[in-house]
Formats: structure tokens, sequence, C-alpha cells
């Protein structure tokens, strides 16, 4: 056989049952070939074999992004920036949109995101009035890092078609003023998901084929930049799809793409009858992705206990638990993978009910239903989890991010409790890593870091016991997250025949102490045998 390529002179690291490691791996139509020595791997060189010398440094499995929203992250890119980095007070909020608005003719709209009310000295939420002083003739819209809320200024809200007469939707919240009803310009959830929507569409929509390839084609070399091979987008669309489709077809999609394709959205996929698993290996259609609560970041996950913070309430069901009984039904009866978004120990209730209404309360789970985030699962939910074989993403970089909020809003008693990653592992369920980006940062690093750390931003070790070894850390970004996918026989360890996918980075995470293993440079991502980044490009 004719090799394509030959690594060699690297520290590999297969992450495979035996631990196996070695120097030098060859690959030939996307696939892997060999491993071992280098002496022994170069003689396998052929004339038109490409020869990459590693340097040293350290190759793993691909990582693999279990949950994130790259489209949406590729359309916020150019926004303004409002993360706790960036924006410690109001007064910074409001100094960067003003700034953005001297920029920009009256009549654009200013988008920025991240900001949290917890990040801010005022801990409150920006208001319409707030946005109204800096910016009267540009429509504002700022969303929440948890992207399950929003804050507009009065001439977006007029855009959008919010006032005081204006019926709250079902799963929504739009906060209003109690002197006059008028909105306070703050959005949750299904409020804020239709304005989101009717926007990101329109704009969409108003590009050229072109661009669409071009802000897909960017978003995806980001992630190759950041380690990964893979990203399982959890809001995709007919319109999202066929820019995928598009980016592919140009040539441009530098990673591959597994779909989550939102059900209220996914009515002509599901006519269609293409289901999960279609499409080829750079693009794949994944599961039906539900919502069956908020946002833990901005209080509206549905919790038993109320919040210990503003709106002091338990939160919100995006529905009922009948309704979502019925979709579950309804989705598994066609075929397809479900996942649902379940933060609160309501919402992961309810989706557990769902889940067991068509597996039982045990099952092996073959179509791998799966549940987005599980921030509160409690001891008693684990066990239900573990029980019908459910696989969970999740976010290790919330606790770096938005820990102290969870400390604040849930108390330490049940914050201790918050994403039991240890836990899940030893009741055998299967958890891939992922960051949720843009709601947190992409960069796995930081991810592997508190998964091993849990530590909040002003030094709280969340829930220690819960901690995962180094090792443990890597491979829910590899083995883990494969398996959500079904892509365990192809990536997640390097073994012969499968995808010659590889993350190849300047140190390995485990040998160093987990506060400097953000400072481990990427030097290398390979996507079926090719360099699709490289930090010497």
């Amino acid at each position: 056989m004719k090799m394509d390529s030959i690594f060699y002179n690297g520290r590999i690291n297969t992450l495979d049952d035996s631990a196996t490691a070695c120097t030098a791996v060859s690959t030939a139509n996307g696939i892997i070939t060999a491993l071992g020595s280098d002496e022994e791997v170069r003689r396998l060189k052929g004339s038109k074999t490409e020869m990459i010398d590693l340097k040293g440094s350290v190759m793993f499995p691909g990582f693999m992004e279990a949950h994130n929203h790259l489209m949406i992250y590729g359309y916020l890119i150019d926004g303004i920036d409002l993360s706790a980095s960036k924006a410690a007070k109001m007064d910074d909020i409001l100094t960067r949109v003003q700034s953005e608005t001297d920029r920009q003719p009256p009549g654009t709209w200013i988008k920025g995101s991240r900001y949290a009310e917890y990040f801010l000295a005022e801990n409150r939420h920006p208001t319409r009035a707030d946005l109204d002083h800096v910016s009267p003739r540009h429509p504002v819209i700022l969303y929440h890092t948890s992207f399950h809320a929003c804050v507009l200024n009065s001439l977006a809200l007029k855009m959008v078609g919010i006032n005081r007469e204006t019926v709250t939707p079902q799963g929504g919240i739009i906060e209003k003023n109690p002197a006059d009803s008028e909105p306070t310009g703050v959005l949750h959830d299904n409020a804020m998901t239709n304005v989101f929507n009717a926007l990101f569409f329109d704009d969409l929509a108003a590009m050229t084929r072109q661009q669409r390839i071009a802000l897909c084609s960017g978003a995806t070399e980001s992630f190759a930049g950041k380690g990964f091979v893979f990203a399982a987008d959890a809001m995709v669309s007919p319109q999202t799809l066929e820019i995928y489709q598009d980016t592919l077809a140009a040539g441009k999609l530098k990673i591959r793409i597994y779909t989550m394709n939102h059900d209220i959205m996914a009515e002509s996929l599901i006519g269609s009858r293409i289901k999960t698993g279609f499409g080829c290996p750079q693009l794949r259609i994944g599961p039906i992705k539900i919502f069956a609560d908020g946002g833990m970041s901005n209080r509206t996950a549905a919790v038993a206990k109320p919040y210990l913070t503003a709106p002091y309430d338990k939160g919100l069901k995006i529905q009922n638990r009948e309704e979502l009984i019925e979709k579950v039904k309804t989705y598994t009866a066609l075929g397809y993978q479900i996942a649902i978004h379940a933060q609160g120990d309501a919402g992961i209730s309810d989706t557990l009910d769902a889940f067991e209404a068509v597996l039982g309360p045990r099952s092996g789970n073959p179509l791998r239903h799966r549940i987005e985030h599980g921030g509160c699962l409690y001891p008693d939910l684990l066990k239900r989890a573990a029980g019908m074989n459910i696989p969970l993403a999740v976010q290790p970089v919330f606790f770096s991010e938005l820990g102290d909020g969870f400390v604040e809003a849930f108390g330490p008693e049940l914050a201790h409790q918050l994403y039991p990653f240890k836990s899940m592992l030893n009741a055998g369920i299967n958890i891939g890593g992922s960051s949720d980006c843009p709601v947190a940062t992409l960069d796995p690093r930081l991810g592997l870091r508190d998964a091993i750390l849990r530590q909040t931003p002003s030094g709280i070790n969340l829930g220690p016991q819960e901690a995962l070894t180094p090792d443990d850390a890597l491979r829910i970004y590899t083995r883990g997250s494969a398996y959500l996918s079904f892509d365990e026989n192809n990536n997640g360890t390097i073994e012969l025949g499968k995808r010659a996918d590889f993350t190849v980075m300047g140190d390995d995470p485990r040998h160093v102490s987990p506060e400097d293993i953000p400072h481990i440079p990427f030097t290398m991502t390979v996507v079926g045998g090719e360099i699709v980044w490289s930090e010497s490009r």
C-alpha cells in the first residue's frame, strides 16, 4: 500500500486500552495504516509519501467538540465581546456599545455577546434605558453569556415588534417594569430565541453564497486552530445545513460536522425521512435537538428548589413534561437519536421520564439518546440516567467562567453537586467534552484544566471529589465525544483502520500542572491525514 503521509519524531499517545505509545504513524486514504518507531514506519515510505517531522511534539487522537454552536460563533465573532475580562461594570458595556455606534451608520444593528449580570459590579442586566442613553439611533442587541437571554434598546424592541401588549411566548420571559408594564428590554429563553432566529436568518439570507461559505469556513478554521477535528453543532436549521453543504462542496469545510437539528426547525428533515447518520464522514445528520428547560447561568433552568438570586423562582420549562414525552416517542419511532437540553433537576427529571417512556428504566439505549449539559444531575437522577445508558455532553469550562454565578444562585451545598463528572464515569455513563461555544470559551485546554481543578474565578473548588484525572479529562474530549456521535469505531483513539484525525500539542497535558495546560501550544491539527491547521502556516 502506498503511504500518503508519515508523521514521525513525535510522542504519539494512542489513548487505546493499552495506553500504547510510539513515535510514528502512517496514513493512506485518510486512514491510519501503521504505528511504531520511526525506523519501522519510515520503511513504508514511497516516492510520493509526504514526510512530516513532528519535532518532538505530542500527538493525540483528534479532539472532538461534543456540543457547540459553530455557526452562531461565526456569526457573532465580529460583535462586541462583553465577557468578564472585558466588562467588569455597567459603564464598560455602555462604553463599548457607544464606541461601536460611533463607527457605524445610524440604523445599523449593534450586536454584542457574553455579558452576565453577575460579572458586573452592579449585579444586574443592562436595560433598554441604559442602552438608549448611548445608542438612540442604532438598534442594539446584547446576548447574555448563557445565550438564553438578551437585552435590546428601545429602537431594537420597536423593530422586532415587542411592546407592553406583546404576549409572552411559552417557555419564555419578557421582563416588564411593574409600574407601567413596559418591557425593560431583557428577554429570556423562547422570547430571546424568537428574536435571535429572526435576526440571524435574515442576516444569513442577505449574504451572498460566498459570504456564507466564508463565515462557515472561517469558523471551522478557528475550531481547527484549537485542536478540534470535529464539532457537533447544537442548533442546526435547514438554512445552516445548506451552508455546511455549500462549504463542503467548495472544499472549505476544515473539520467534521455532526448536525444537531433543532426540533422546531426540523420539519423538512423529518418529512424527508433522512435520519441520524446520513451523510458523509465530513458532514452527517445527527440528533433531533429539544429544549426541556432554560439555562443555569441566567437562572431559568427548571429546578425543584428556588434560586437564591433574582428572580428567586424555579426557572422555566420550555415545554411541559407531557409534550416532551410525546416528542421523544415520535422521534424515537422515526429512528432519530434525540439530544435534550436539560440543566435543572426538574428539567432533567422530565427528560429522564421522556426517555424512560421509550426505553424503560434499564436499557442499552440503541439510538444513543443523550442529555446536553445535565448540570443538576443529582445522585437519584444520575442513577436513573446510568440505568438507561444515557450519555451526556458536558462543559468543564463552565467552572472557570460561570462557577461563581452557580454558587450565588444555588448556594454552596448544591453548587458542590453540579456536573458530577467522576460519579458519571464511575456509574458507567459516557460523557463527551465540549464548550457550548460561544456560551463559553472554545479552547479545550481550558476544559481540560477545569475538568481537573473545577475552580471558579474566585478560587472555589466546586465538588473536588468529582475532579477528573488528566487521563480521564483527555478521554472525554476524544473517546467520550466519539461515542456520543457513533464514531467510536472511527475516532477517539489512534489505532489501525481508524481515521487519521490527530491533535498535536507542544507538550503533554498530563505532564504539566493543570494550571499550565492552557499555555501548551497547539502545533498541528490533522483531519483525514491532511494538515488543516498548523502553527507554521
